[in-house]
């Protein structure tokens, strides 16, 4: 119902169990899927079974392991809600989301951090790849470690969105993982609600 009262959101589907809910979407082919903390292990059950899976924000997170967060964020998760963050934290959720970005309620962005310190970073992350990045490149992930969307970083470089999306593919291709949340995990870049990078460097 929250969902539905925001006019950029469509609710496709909605889906009672883990069985329903790989069928919904390899019917429905949303771009973002709602899930909650519970039901974590669902991500993998779609990667498995969809092609292409669209991204994923999980909600109702209370407490969580440094390493198990840093899972899902290896993962297609790119967006996770805290239990305690208020409802609209879940539109602006999903909002980031469909733009290419990323959300972290700020009471999970220490844990968050923590993980990052402690190495549990995407596998196969060669932090030198950026000596192979081309200048605009490097500045296309200068703004997307700082959680901007492709349409915000066209804006801030006066170029096409088609454009951006041609250059975060080569970074991507070059850092060696597949998705923009991998690489800011890797990186230690993770966005707050309001937009602000929290960042820690020299992982």
């Amino acid at each position: 119902m929250l969902l539905t009262q925001d006019p950029g959101i469509c609710v496709v589907a909605e889906a009672a169990n883990e069985q329903q809910a790989v069928q919904r979407v390899s019917e429905c082919r949303p771009d973002v899927v709602l899930l909650e903390a519970g039901l974590t292990e669902l991500i993998q059950e779609l990667d498995r079974a969809v092609a292409n899976p669209p991204a994923a924000v999980v909600y109702g997170i209370e407490s969580m392991a440094p390493e198990r967060l840093a899972g899902l964020v290896r993962g297609n998760v790119r967006g996770v809600v805290h239990r305690e963050a208020a409802n609209d934290d879940v539109v602006h959720a999903v909002h980031a989301v469909l733009d290419d970005g990323g959300f972290a309620s700020p009471e999970l962005t220490a844990c968050l951090l923590q993980a990052v310190r402690a190495g549990c970073t995407p596998p196969g992350v060669d932090h030198r790849f950026r000596d192979r990045l081309t200048e605009r490149e490097n500045g296309v992930f200068g703004l997307l470690c700082q959680g901007l969307s492709n349409k915000a970083i066209a804006a801030a470089l006066c170029v096409t969105e088609k454009t951006i999306k041609f250059h975060v593919s080569n970074v991507l291709a070059k850092s060696g993982v597949s998705t923009r949340a991998q690489l800011i995990a890797a990186m230690g870049s993770f966005t707050t609600p309001h937009g602000q990078p929290i960042a820690a460097r020299g992982v």
